[in-house]
């Protein structure tokens, strides 16, 4: 039974391997076909929004100054965050420096040298597309899929790919993170999670589906139940206190630059419908969103992957103007929406079992020569 179990584990280890290596070529395929497409524009016609950048204009200084890796490639080449001035809008260096990680990450492999800044963001994007096809590959196989539907990823995530921004990365975290959470390595979740949270803070919503699923289906009384979600609130402290030090370094809250970014429910997306130029657009992802939320109901409610996509369709409805209509920004923000409804949907309610994992006691049971054969084949 070992023995085969092990064949069991490999062969899955290998497959997830070929995943994260195909997700790699395949996010590598779509960063160089975008940085190729681009035009560098003459020298004085385009003014970058960071004064980092300078005439003559590379193909990839056009790629991040018409996104927001722009803001990630400042901080990687500023780690004190001392020169707020080298944004066109200064007061918007907060709003961006809430999200250090891919920063400092692009700070480190970069050695400091602000010649590399702009290669080391390609190689990170491409290798965080990597990281995440592999760990959407991991939550596919213990639901009984394919790990190679995990290849949606870098589709999913095309606009990450093309802008350089950490929203691939912070995909992969939250999804190791459930795994292990599920796997009761509390502790390490949490720990993965903080890190999360400070690669980009909408994964609070991730975080508050995870808790609001184990909450219901947790056993135990109602003092139990909090008790073990009790830990999933640090990331909420690490992010204020992250924060907090902004406000004290900078002179400012990042919410102050939110502007058009959150509104009311609905308001946001009702008033982008009415000024965009691509409202068709925008109405096919919305539908696309509500669809795959639905399937993922429909065919997987138990599974904690649905949950958190549900969280991400309820803050989608919060969403602001700017996010809407402003290089799909919406995208980069739901992604974890797409990804995890699509597997909740492909799941076909196979989920019941792992995820029940928080509310089985932990009894060591002799099985027969038949049972033994039986859970290997399970």
């Amino acid at each position: 039974m070992s023995s085969r179990l092990v064949g069991v584990g490999r062969g899955r280890g290998r497959a997830i391997a070929a995943v994260a290596i195909a997700g790699m070529l395949v996010g590598g395929a779509m960063v160089f076909a975008f940085l190729a497409s681009r035009e560098t524009p003459a020298p004085g016609t385009m003014v970058p929004f960071a004064s980092i950048y300078h005439d003559p204009l590379s193909k990839l200084d056009v790629a991040l100054t018409g996104g927001d890796g722009h803001a990630f490639a400042v901080i990687a080449q500023d780690p004190t965050l001392s020169r707020p001035s080298v944004l066109r809008e200064p007061s918007e260096f907060a709003y961006r420096a809430q999200r250090p990680v891919w920063g400092y990450l692009t700070w480190a492999a970069s050695v400091g040298q602000s010649r590399f800044t702009g290669w080391t963001l390609v190689v990170l994007v491409i290798l965080s597309c990597g990281a995440a096809c592999a760990v959407v590959g991991q939550l596919l196989a213990e639901r009984g899929r394919s790990p190679w539907w995990s290849l949606i990823v870098p589709f999913a995530g095309f606009e990450t790919l093309t802008e350089m921004t950490p929203e691939l990365f912070a995909l992969a975290l939250v999804g190791a993170g459930v795994l292990l959470w599920q796997r009761d390595r509390r502790l390490l979740a949490v720990a993965v999670f903080c890190v999360a949270v400070l690669t980009r803070e909408t994964v609070l919503v991730a975080v508050t589906g995870l808790m609001l699923w184990d909450l219901v289906h947790a056993t135990g009384n109602t003092r139990a139940r909090v008790g073990r979600v009790v830990p999933l609130a640090l990331p909420l402290l690490v992010y204020g206190a992250w924060i907090a030090f902004l406000r004290v370094r900078l002179g400012n809250w990042p919410f102050n630059h939110s502007g058009e970014r959150l509104s009311f429910p609905g308001v946001g997306l009702a008033h982008g419908l009415q000024v965009t130029q691509d409202a068709s657009a925008i109405v096919f992802w919305v539908v696309v969103a509500v669809l795959l939320c639905v399937a993922a109901v429909w065919y997987s409610p138990r599974d904690v992957l649905t949950w958190i996509a549900l969280s991400y369709l309820g803050f989608a409805t919060l969403l602001g103007t700017d996010v809407w209509v402003t290089n799909a920004g919406f995208q980069r923000a739901l992604l974890p929406l797409y990804v995890f409804a699509a597997v909740g949907a492909l799941s076909l309610g196979r989920a019941d079992q792992i995820n029940d994992w928080s509310k089985k006691p932990t009894v060591m049971i002799m099985p027969t020569t038949t049972q033994a054969t039986n859970s290997a084949t399970w």
